[in-house]
């Protein structure tokens, strides 16, 4: 399973829209890692995690042929997160020689509703068929055509809205995908053991950076340190384990270089725009 952090960054960019703080400022100076846009993962070439405004930019930033996706996970309806418009061009006249004719799309009710609101307008019938869209519930599991088994978990993030986390398996690797989430109920790791699942990689969100909350929709290191004792708790997790953060606000007032330098003492690797790893 090859990993690609296309983007790492919460819902602002950094340096953010329109934004002139300290951070925001050394970012468009420096250049680099220091630049992140909005956060989404693919998974080998053929499966990602959300889907946000940033799509096409990092299809350029990475030389992708997205045409190969079949399958996207969608967390939540936030438009960093969920940004439907891309897939009224899934198909003729817009899109000519696919690799995969049909992508899957996946989320819960209200990233479903966002999605018919957003493309009953434009999109042909034609191409309508090809972007299937799939409502998931938290616990619910499924496998994809090209062998993935996918559990959706609760997130911590939005009031009123299911909002999911991931867990990714290809073969004999699984990694847990949060983007946006608060700190999860114990409950939730306890079913995810008896589920039998266990975690190659996990990629926590970093909003708040070099922080504890303790509680919100957002985590931040010092957060992901205390959820990273609960999956050891419950066997989640193993001594080969990467824990990944990613997620970053730019109000967590620290460059890439900075949160380096504090996070990876910690056993956590800071992500960046188009870093890639392989489980």
């Amino acid at each position: 399973m090859k990993l690609t952090f296309l983007g790492t960054a919460a819902a602002e960019g950094i340096p953010a829209v329109w934004c002139n703080c300290a951070v925001c400022q050394a970012a468009k100076k420096s250049g680099g890692r220091n630049v992140r846009t909005r956060s989404q993962i693919l998974i080998n070439d053929d499966l990602l995690l959300d889907f946000p405004m940033d799509t096409y930019l990092h299809v350029l930033q990475n030389k992708l042929d997205l045409s190969r996706v079949e399958t996207v996970l969608i967390t939540h309806a936030h438009m960093d997160h969920c940004y439907p418009q891309e897939f009224m061009l899934h198909g003729a006249p817009y899109a000519h020689d696919m690799v995969k004719p049909v992508v899957r799309i996946y989320g819960n009710e209200h990233v479903r509703q966002r999605f018919e609101t957003a493309l009953k307008a434009e999109i042909s019938p034609a191409i309508a068929a090809t972007v299937p869209f799939n409502t998931l519930h938290a616990f619910d599991t499924l496998t994809t055509e090209s062998g993935y088994t996918i559990t959706a978990l609760p997130a911590k993030h939005t009031k009123g809205e299911e909002c999911l986390i991931y867990a990714v398996t290809k073969g004999s690797k699984t990694a847990l995908l949060f983007n946006d989430s608060g700190i999860l109920d114990e409950a939730t790791y306890e079913k995810a053991a008896k589920a039998g699942l266990k975690f190659d990689l996990v990629a926590f969100d970093c909003t708040y950076g070099h922080r504890q909350k303790g509680e919100g929709r957002h985590m931040g290191a010092l957060d992901a340190l205390g959820e990273r004792e609960k999956m050891e708790k419950n066997k989640l997790v193993h001594k080969g384990t990467k824990y990944v953060l990613t997620h970053f606000s730019h109000n967590c007032e620290l460059s890439h270089e900075e949160l380096t330098v504090k996070e990876e003492p910690l056993g956590f690797i800071v992500a960046y725009d188009g870093m890639t790893i392989e489980l």
